[in-house]
């Protein structure tokens, strides 16, 4: 995956966060061809790298073409990607601020109705989650609501 990234970068000439910017509007695409804005509660969990900041544009998106959206950022580490914190940014400046999740006190209610998007983890990561990330992967996938995984699916 990550040597594809590379050929794509250098063969389109643009840069990793153009590249997020369109692989993101590809998957709100394909949401917007199989949702009506507010038929549906969506849940963005996004990690704190790259992967996180393709699930930070698809929040935007989805706020800006009235979808019910909240968008959650996975805390796990104090490390964030320069393309996550650009995506961040963006999507506060249009108003929504993403709710931090730091604990297992603070997963939100889902229904299982609702839509998740799982944009935790990406191809960069390199050993199993631990800790809350965990156990919020672990409850996720027992609500047995839709899940939209994007790059990979973390649990």
């Amino acid at each position: 995956m990550a040597q594809a990234d590379k050929a794509t970068l250098s063969k389109n000439n643009i840069s990793s966060i153009e590249l997020m910017e369109h692989a993101a509007n590809l998957c709100f695409q394909w949401l917007q061809q199989h949702l009506k804005p507010n038929d549906v509660k969506i849940h963005v969990f996004c990690g704190i790298g790259n992967n996180g900041g393709d699930g930070l544009v698809i929040t935007r998106y989805l706020i800006e073409n009235n979808y019910n959206v909240t968008s959650y950022i996975v805390n796990f580490s104090h490390n964030r990607s320069e393309n996550f914190l650009t995506n961040y940014e963006r999507v506060k400046d249009i108003g929504d601020w993403p709710l931090v999740i730091s604990t297992e006190n603070e997963f939100p209610d889902i229904n299982e109705n609702d839509l998740i998007i799982d944009a935790i983890f990406g191809h960069g990561i390199s050993r199993p989650p631990k800790g809350f990330t965990k156990k919020l992967i672990q409850y996720l996938n027992q609500k047995h609501a839709f899940t939209l995984a994007i790059d990979l699916p973390s649990g």
